[in-house]
């Protein structure tokens, strides 16, 4: 090969080297171009998605605030059952903590699926009772794309509702009719039966004096008395129970409240005797003086110690005990009893409501009137008294003595 041919081939090597290089020139530049138009895509994507991430934060936050400051138990389960969250209000409700829930499928409070928006009386692992109603909604899977049609449920939500203080705010106002027609229609007919009843009552003790002592007409004299003076305290304590009178309020020494209240529910015996001795009557105050109206107090005590006694005639214990409790004096009475049923712990306040033959039914419900007249209530425990038997309570705020 001569010197001129090869010259020609190294130039026209160099050409194509030369060719070559302006194309990686190009094809890089036009690369670099591209590059930066992609890294300017990339930011303002990365800027979008940020905001995106700071706003599903805010969403995130604000919805676990709402979520906290419900007033309703929420409790949200996956797909397979099992709790993944729970927030403070059913947490409460149910007595229990996060910890206790999270990872369990059931709880003993929790209804599920079955539940209707129907309101139930549950009881709490502390014994206390409450009226809670349970709505239960699966979460649906929405599909992941416009090509996607797969749906399902993705879990679900049960919702909580604790209605044990308007149950209770109902049962009062239903209570609160009833002794207000009641007392209608005692004020109509108070004056009608008095008067009769007591002409009744005075000839009776005029002839209970001039017949001969110790003879059948005297004692059928007295037993005349004795009718109309009980009728006269049953139609006191329907104006009572109708229209209480305002509360005379005085410094109240709770040991001798307690004191003349047990005296005075002591039955006597024929003879004029006490027959306190067939009954193991005990009292106790913990509470110091406060101020209240002692003579409806009395009464209303007396009155539950009484119905203590008339539900074990042939004898048996009581126990009678003055205490505080979160800003309240509780009054507590309990016996040996047989116990109050679980369908009659509504009732028992109830005007005329009584379960002896021999009862009126007016005794409770008075007390209940009494503790109402004091910003109170009557509670019964739905559990056995350490007595065995029944065990009630009169609520009312404590007042100091100022």
């Amino acid at each position: 090969m001569s010197d001129e041919q090869n010259m020609s081939e190294l130039e026209e090597a160099q050409r194509e080297f030369a060719n070559i290089s302006r194309n990686l020139l190009s094809s890089y530049s036009a690369l670099a171009e591209r590059a930066e138009v992609v890294e300017l895509e990339l930011s303002r994507t990365n800027t979008e998605l940020e905001c995106k991430v700071i706003e599903l934060d805010r969403v995130t936050s604000d919805l676990e605030a709402i979520l906290s400051a419900l007033p309703t138990g929420v409790v949200v389960r996956d797909a397979e059952g099992v709790i993944l969250r729970v927030n403070p209000a059913a947490q409460r409700i149910l007595g229990t903590s996060a910890s206790d829930l999270l990872g369990r499928s059931e709880h003993a409070l929790l209804c599920g699926a079955n539940s209707n928006g129907s309101a139930r009386e549950v009881s709490r692992e502390d014994g206390s009772r409450l009226v809670i109603a349970s709505r239960y909604s699966e979460v649906d899977r929405a599909p992941a794309s416009s090509d996607d049609s797969a749906t399902g449920a993705n879990g679900s939500v049960e919702i909580l509702d604790d209605r044990t203080e308007v149950v209770q705010l109902t049962e009062r106002l239903h209570a609160m009719d009833k002794v207000q027609s009641l007392g209608t229609l005692a004020s109509g007919i108070a004056h009608e039966i008095r008067n009769p009843l007591n002409a009744v009552q005075g000839f009776a003790t005029l002839l209970e004096r001039e017949l001969e002592p110790d003879t059948k007409a005297n004692h059928w004299a007295s037993l005349i008395v004795e009718g109309a003076k009980e009728a006269n305290s049953i139609i006191s304590s329907l104006l009572c129970l109708g229209r209480p009178e305002a509360l005379v309020s005085e410094v109240i020494d709770p040991d001798e409240l307690l004191e003349q209240a047990v005296r005075a529910a002591i039955p006597v015996a024929a003879d004029g005797s006490s027959s306190s001795s067939k009954w193991e009557i005990t009292s106790k105050s913990t509470v110091p003086h406060f101020m209240g109206d002692r003579i409806k107090l009395r009464q209303a005590i007396r009155n539950l110690v009484a119905n203590a006694i008339d539900i074990q005639p042939e004898g048996g214990a009581v126990d009678v005990e003055l205490l505080q409790e979160s800003g309240d004096i509780l009054v507590c009475v309990r016996d040996a009893g047989p116990g109050v049923p679980d369908d009659l712990r509504g009732k028992i306040t109830d005007p005329f409501f009584t379960t002896r033959a021999e009862g009126t039914g007016l005794g409770l419900a008075l007390a209940s009137t009494i503790a109402q007249v004091h910003g109170g209530r009557v509670e019964v425990s739905p559990e056995a008294s350490r007595l065995g038997g029944a065990e009630i309570f009169i609520r009312f705020p404590f007042t100091p003595v100022s």
